[in-house]
């Protein structure tokens, strides 16, 4: 399994993941409201607060940067789990 740590193709399925799952957050905050409860990921911040687009930006994939990689799959996964 970690041969597949920071790969490029695992790195967009995570992020499309996110942003399905961002998707569905979305839509059930719109009707019943945000649901205030401290991320995961950031207990320093309100789970409803996240700046999701600002966190896919910050942890991309880069060629060449296999340590950084391997710590942005790590981060994306954490986020799934977050949302």
């Amino acid at each position: 399994m970690s041969q597949l740590l920071g790969r490029q193709d695992c790195a967009e399925s995570l992020r499309k993941d996110l942003v399905d799952l961002q998707a569905a957050v979305v839509d059930v905050f719109s009707r019943t409201g945000p649901v205030r409860v401290p991320s995961w990921k950031f207990p320093d911040k309100l789970s409803c607060n996240l700046d999701l687009v600002s966190l896919l930006e910050q942890y991309d994939f880069v060629d060449g940067e296999d340590e950084y990689n391997q710590h942005s799959h790590i981060v994306l996964l954490e986020l799934v789990i977050d949302r």
